[in-house]
């Protein structure tokens, strides 16, 4: 059972990071054909996700409340509306009890560590090392982990300030 319920989270994950895959291409395109400029894909190699991808120049490194963050942006499209990135985070415990709810939709693919999410009606998902987990925008509950790094793809059609910061 437990082994059949993994196929299908990562059949599940790799269907979300197809999606997201595909979105970003169309508003990439959406871009290239609007500036008519060469768009080239952007890698981040292995070696650097070992670690060296936090000490750019443009890593945004954060404290609140003692958990140290480091944020890398890969990717953010031209309307800011889709953003890929690497992000380091120390134990943390975070509530969203309230609406609007988490705000926007999110595919997290964890390198390490991993993370509970507790939802406001009860239900519980767990994901550590290569497991991918997708929260919705305006989903509730409690976020919970000991440390992690993870790749996310961010989307939300309404562009607000805190995608391209």
């Amino acid at each position: 059972m437990q082994q059949r319920r993994t196929h299908r989270t990562a059949r599940t994950a790799a269907a979300a990071l197809m999606a997201l895959t595909t979105l970003a291409l169309c508003v990439t395109h959406a871009s290239a054909n609007a500036n008519a400029e060469a768009l080239h894909p952007i890698k981040t190699s292995r070696q650097e996700l070992a670690g060296p991808v936090f000490d750019r120049a443009d890593a945004v490194h954060d404290s609140e409340d003692g958990n140290e963050t480091v944020d890398v942006s890969t990717f953010t499209s031209g309307d800011k509306a889709f953003q890929t990135g690497v992000f380091k985070s120390g134990p943390v415990r975070e509530e969203i009890r309230s609406a609007p709810g988490y705000p926007y939709t999110e595919l997290l693919v964890f390198l390490s560590g991993g993370a509970k999410f507790t939802s406001s009606d009860g239900n519980v998902v767990e994901a550590g090392p290569g497991e991918a987990v997708t929260l919705p925008k305006g989903w509730t509950g409690v976020f919970e982990s000991n440390g992690y790094t993870k790749l996310y793809a961010v989307y939300d059609p309404e562009a607000p300030a805190h995608i391209g910061q």
